[in-house]
């Protein structure tokens, strides 16, 4: 990437928009350089502008907050619907079920490869 590509043109003011955004941080040179809106050293001012950071607004006094709605649990159906969770002995069975095919496949497993090692020849009985 040159200067003289795209590429490098877009980089270019990128930096320069981002610089001047910073340097209106600074205090001294921002009363130095951005001061003025026109001319030469206006070009500095926009690009400030155009780069500044984003701050949180303060709400003015007197105004109340927003009080934010505590959302529903669980998974949603439709746009405002949700699905019930299910009931504990439900989930209970479910858990044990799970439990034990875990359990089956475990001795399944230890069996498959205890076959496979007496058919290679590693383990000898």
């Amino acid at each position: 990437m040159n200067a003289y590509s795209f590429d490098g043109l877009v980089v270019a003011a990128l930096l320069f928009i981002c610089t001047c955004a910073y340097l209106k941080r600074v205090p001294r040179v921002s009363s130095w350089l951005l001061s003025e809106k026109k001319g030469f050293f206006g070009v500095f001012y926009k690009a400030a502008v155009i780069g500044k950071l984003k701050q949180k607004t303060v709400l003015p006094k007197g105004v109340k907050q927003k009080v934010k709605k505590a959302k529903k649990e669980g998974p949603k159906k439709g746009k405002f619907l949700h699905i019930a969770p299910k009931k504990a002995h439900i989930i209970e069975a479910e858990k044990v079920s799970a439990h034990v095919t875990k359990i089956i496949n475990d001795k399944n497993e230890e069996m498959v490869k205890g076959r496979a090692d007496t058919a290679v020849g590693k383990n000898k009985k």
